[in-house]
């Protein structure tokens, strides 16, 4: 009878650091989405430009604030980008003109490492006015449309006809 008390007591203390064990594990993992959830730092690009369409025009000028950090000023054809932490956050725009102030807040999708907020389509209602940005997206595009005007365009020697080999030596 002795051995049969022996290995009910042997069972339970087993099931019951298998239970422990389990508990602990699920403490960690929820431990673990909390931290990605709350933790996880995005850059917000604040963007005041024109559309290229002329759907919206850009403000004159404004005072931006994100998730009451310090506010920076805004002009036509600006852009700046705000550190933040988290999903959920609020913006703060006071516009100058008429000294009327928007306030909105947004979430921040969980793997998108950069926004682009464009203030005018905020102002104007006009949705998506919070979009993914990829910088790869950005530099096919400066390259379709080539230098802006007034701005010389380089190359290096590699790429010029003769390359290297054609160019004059260095003065010295």
């Amino acid at each position: 009878m002795n051995g049969t008390a022996n290995a009910k007591g042997a069972s339970n203390t087993k099931t019951r650091r298998l239970l422990i064990r389990g508990a602990l594990l699920i403490v960690y993992v929820l431990i673990m989405v909390l931290m990605i959830y709350s933790g996880r730092r995005h850059t917000i690009l604040i963007d005041n430009k024109d559309a290229a369409d002329g759907s919206y025009r850009a403000i004159n000028g404004m005072e931006v604030s994100i998730d009451k950090q310090e506010s920076s000023e805004y002009y036509p054809g600006d852009r700046d980008k705000a550190l933040v932490q988290g999903q959920k956050h609020t913006i703060k725009i006071n516009i100058f003109d008429d000294n009327s102030t928007i306030e909105k807040t947004f979430t921040v999708p969980l793997w998108s490492d950069m926004m682009i907020i464009s203030v005018p389509k905020l102002v104007a209602g006009i949705e998506p006015w919070i979009e993914p940005f990829t910088v790869a997206e950005q530099i096919e595009e400066a390259q379709e449309s080539g230098p802006p005007a007034g701005e010389m365009s380089f190359q290096s020697l590699g790429d010029v006809p003769g390359g290297a080999e054609g160019a004059p030596p260095p003065s010295p």
